[in-house]
């Protein structure tokens, strides 16, 4: 279950971007109906929830500090991906679509999010504590707001419809704006990752290595956060707002049209055994040096799967499967503890003194190793120090190759 994570108070942000935009407290209180008081009660909640003053007030107005600048860059940019979100899935334009976003409010987005991530009204109401009717107020409500149909019933009961989900992917991704604003104006954000980072199984560790020590040397307080796993699964988090960059082979193009890619190096499959292997002293090594061994293989649905697959039917190889695993530690474990063989990338056995690779040409694609990342995303300070750390340790490497 991917986890629930606090929705910005919409009223509250609309105040600091009221007063951001025009400086002064009293007219914004005017452009928003709300009295003076009620207005600065708002403001004084924000900047106590990030943990810094966004504002200098003086006589002649209320100004931005260079903290609640920042912020406000972030404030911008969700409104306008609500908007945005907003229009994709009712159609509305302009006033029509200003005026939705100016109706929608916290719980609206709060209940959304909820059932999207946790699968169901049931589910979504157990994991923020409140009783199943208290969500589906609010849910229905927006659904009347939008005049659009946001939850079916399924067999595990209402869950969001397509343009529900798609709608809740994309205001995920516009609160991924406040919590880097928060981090860019300096608030409290210990409980937070400053950065998200997925890694595929081949990725060269060593690139995540180098640029997350020199972060960490010269950010101390802030904390990375790697998961490892699938392609598919890491890719969908990526695209959801779960992680921040994806980093190993690059799929060219991606599954997911919001999502680009950069590519860092070429990296090839090449076929592995352990140092000092029989088929190491085989030179030139031919295909039909390779009968007799057991092999270890990917699982299904990894890439070098079906170049393996095509390889044994194409040099018509004797190969038992004594292992299908798509754990990298159990492959090289079993690699270099015994006379089989499997296929890894090339960078992952050069890394690897217990390995070798077989000096045997594989016909597939090119294999680039790069960044994926959310096209729209704007990284923080500390984010573009660790993906400039990141593209110097690649451009090391490449050359080293």
């Amino acid at each position: 279950m991917s986890p629930i994570e606090p929705v910005p108070s919409l009223r509250r942000l609309r105040a600091f971007e009221a007063v951001a935009r025009l400086s002064s407290l009293s007219a914004a209180a005017q452009v928003l109906r709300l009295t003076q008081p009620a207005l600065t009660h708002s403001i004084g909640q924000l900047e106590a929830e990030i943990g810094t003053r966004l504002f200098e007030r003086k006589p002649e107005g209320s100004f931005l500090t260079e903290a609640g600048h920042s912020f406000h860059r972030r404030t911008l940019r969700f409104f306008a991906q609500v908007e945005d979100a907003l229009w994709r899935a009712t159609g509305q334009t302009g006033e029509a679509v200003q005026g939705l976003a100016m109706r929608l409010g916290s719980a609206h987005l709060r209940n959304l999010l909820a059932i999207w991530r946790t699968g169901s009204f049931r589910a979504a109401a157990q994991s923020l504590g409140i009783s199943e009717p208290s969500l589906q107020r609010p849910a229905r409500d927006m659904e009347q707001l939008l005049a659009i149909t946001l939850f079916r019933r399924a067999a595990a009961g209402w869950t969001v419809t397509e343009t529900g989900d798609d709608l809740a992917r994309r205001m995920s991704l516009a609160m991924g704006e406040i919590r880097s604003g928060a981090l860019e104006a300096g608030g409290r954000q210990e409980n937070r990752p400053h950065l998200r980072i997925g890694v595929l199984a081949l990725a060269p560790r060593i690139l995540v290595t180098k640029a997350s020590a020199f972060l960490l040397t010269h950010y101390p307080h802030h904390r990375i956060e790697i998961v490892e796993g699938p392609y598919e699964r890491l890719a969908r988090d990526l695209n959801d707002g779960l992680l921040d960059i994806l980093i190993g082979a690059l799929r060219a193009p991606s599954s997911y049209p919001e999502l680009g890619e950069e590519i860092f190096f070429e990296d090839p499959y090449q076929l592995a055994c352990r140092k000092d292997h029989p088929m190491t002293q085989q030179v030139p090594a031919k295909p039909e040096h390779l009968n007799g061994f057991n092999w270890i293989f990917p699982t299904s649905e990894l890439p070098r799967r079906a170049v393996l697959d095509t390889l044994i039917s194409d040099w018509a190889l004797t190969a038992p499967v004594q292992f299908e695993t798509n754990c990298l530690t159990t492959i090289t474990a079993l690699l270099a503890d015994s006379d089989r063989l499997s296929i890894l990338s090339r960078g992952h056995i050069a890394l690897d003194s217990r390995l070798a690779g077989i000096d045997l040409a594989l016909p597939h694609p090119p294999r680039h190793v790069g960044l994926t990342l959310r096209r729209n995303w704007l990284p923080t300070a500390v984010q573009d120090t660790f993906l400039r750390e990141l593209r110097k340790a690649a451009k090391s490497l490449s050359v080293q190759q």
